[in-house]
C-alpha cells in the first residue's frame, strides 16, 4: 500500500492538537504516549534545520534533548504557546546559539552571518531520474544566489510553513523585515531563473517548496 506523505501544514496541525492533549493529560502514561508522538513528528525537521545552520549532529541532538526536557517538565507553565512548531524551532535555535556563544565568544554580528544551506528534494512524481537530477542541480544553483538569511527565511516560510510573525520571532527581526527578505529572495530567484532562459525552472522550484509546505 502506498504510504501517504504528510505535508508540513498537516504536521503542524497535528502537533498543535497533540500539544493541547499533552498539556491536559491527567496520567503519566498518557503524557508519555502523546509526548512520544510529538517528538517523532518534530525531531527530523529540527535536526535538518540545525544542520542547515552548520551545526554538527551531536550539538543538534543535545539541543533537541534540552528543548524536549524543558517541554516535558514545564508544559503546565507554557500556557502562552499557541503554535508548538514555532516554539520548538525558536527554542532549538536559541539553545544552539547560546552554546555556540559560550564556546566561541561570538558577537551578534557573527551570529547574523551564520551559513544556511538546505538540501533540495525533487518529488519522484514530477519528472524522470535524469531530468530530476538536472532540475535539482539548477534549483541548488538558484538557491545559492541568495544570502544565507534569505535562504533561511524561504526555508522557514515555504518548507516549514511558519508565518511571517513566527519567523520574525525566531530570527529576532520585525515581521516587515521578514517580508522584505522573502520578497527580495523571490525576486532574485525570478531574475536568475529568467537568465537561464527556462521559464519552467522557477515553477519547479516553487512546486518543490509547496509540496513540502
Amino acid at each position: 500500500m502506498e504510504q501517504q506523505i504528510m505535508t508540513n501544514q498537516e504536521r503542524h496541525k497535528r502537533l498543535n492538537a497533540y500539544w493541547q492533549i499533552f498539556q491536559n493529560s491527567e496520567t503519566e502514561e498518557d503524557s508519555k504516549d502523546i509526548f512520544s508522538s510529538i517528538y517523532s513528528l518534530c525531531v527530523n525537521d529540527l535536526l535538518a534545520y540545525g544542520q542547515s545552520l552548520g551545526f554538527d549532529m551531536n550539538l543538534c541532538e543535545d539541543a533537541i534533548h534540552d528543548v524536549f526536557c524543558t517541554l516535558y517538565l514545564k508544559r503546565k507553565e507554557l500556557t502562552e504557546v499557541c503554535s508548538l512548531p514555532s516554539y520548538l524551532f525558536r527554542a532549538f535555535r536559541n539553545n544552539m546559539l547560546n552554546v555556540w556563544r559560550k564556546h566561541s565568544k561570538l558577537s551578534e554580528t557573527d551570529i547574523n552571518r551564520l551559513p544556511f544551506t538546505t538540501e533540495v528534494t525533487v518529488l519522484d512524481t514530477i519528472i524522470d531520474e535524469e531530468e530530476k537530477s538536472d532540475i535539482k542541480e539548477i534549483v541548488e544553483d538558484l538557491l545559492n544566489t541568495l544570502t544565507d538569511r534569505q535562504r533561511e527565511a524561504i526555508y522557514l516560510r515555504y518548507m516549514q510553513n511558519l508565518s511571517y510573525e513566527e519567523i520574525a520571532e525566531l530570527l529576532d527581526i520585525s515581521p516587515g523585515s521578514v517580508r522584505k527578505l522573502v520578497y527580495r529572495a523571490i525576486m532574485c530567484l525570478r531574475e536568475e531563473s529568467r537568465k537561464l532562459g527556462n521559464p519552467l525552472t522557477l515553477l519547479f522550484l516553487f512546486q518543490i517548496f509547496m509540496n513540502r509546505a
